[in-house]
């Protein structure tokens, strides 16, 4: 974010649905994140599990953030009621809600992943203090209260048009949501990528490896 300007990260997310179709994942790419994805997982150490690697759940969301996969790294399992996973069971949704944070907020010219999303929300974050300047472009928590925006909308659904498969909404102001874009021109948002299961560093380099290990790239 350090090469980034205040102004140009907020003009990422006027340009959110900015016209331009990209292809939907396929099947193989699907499979592709989801192998690399596993194969950072099972090589990166655990924060919080005692001489142990990683157990993450990894999903990734389509452009106009509908599900496109959630599995366990640990055993390749999809949520279910009886599941052999160890992976944490929190963990299914948050990675849903970090996946719709970064495609939600990043476009074909800018991305922004979920920690990025956070630091703009804090009032510690960065940006200029001044009481005149807060909430602004170029001061802190230009984006307070965004965590309040998306409620989170569960696999089951509920009502109205909480639709089950579809926008899993949610934002998270946390580390482990990655945009994915397609590497060659012209760059375009394909999806994003969500992990979660360790702690936020863990989950952030196994999103961004899912990306890269199945060809894709973090940035336009």
């Amino acid at each position: 974010m350090a090469t980034l300007t205040r102004l140009t990260i907020l003009l990422g997310l006027v340009v959110l649905w900015w016209p331009g179709a990209a292809a939907a994942f396929s099947t193989a790419d699907l499979a592709a994140i989801f192998s690399a994805c596993q194969t950072t997982a099972n090589a990166t150490a655990s924060a919080l599990r005692p001489a142990a690697n990683t157990k993450m759940w990894c999903a990734v969301v389509d452009r106009e953030g509908e599900l496109q996969l959630i599995k366990a790294t640990d055993t390749g399992e999809a949520p279910a009621a009886s599941l052999t996973s160890d992976a944490w069971r929190g963990s299914i949704e948050i990675a849903i809600a970090k996946a719709f944070t970064a495609v939600a907020f990043s476009s074909n010219q800018q991305a922004l992943d979920s920690r990025t999303i956070g630091l703009l929300a804090r009032t510690d974050g960065p940006g200029k203090k001044a009481p005149k300047d807060i909430g602004t472009d170029v001061g802190v928590a230009p984006l307070f209260g965004i965590g309040n925006t998306n409620p989170f909308r569960p696999l089951a659904g509920t009502v109205g048009d909480d639709n089950t498969s579809v926008r899993h909404r949610g934002i998270v102001t946390f580390a482990g949501g990655q945009p994915v874009y397609q590497c060659a021109a012209p760059h375009h948002l394909l999806g994003a990528v969500g992990v979660s299961g360790d702690g936020v560093d863990e989950d952030d380099t196994v999103a961004k490896g899912a990306i890269t290990g199945a060809g894709f790239c973090l940035t336009p």
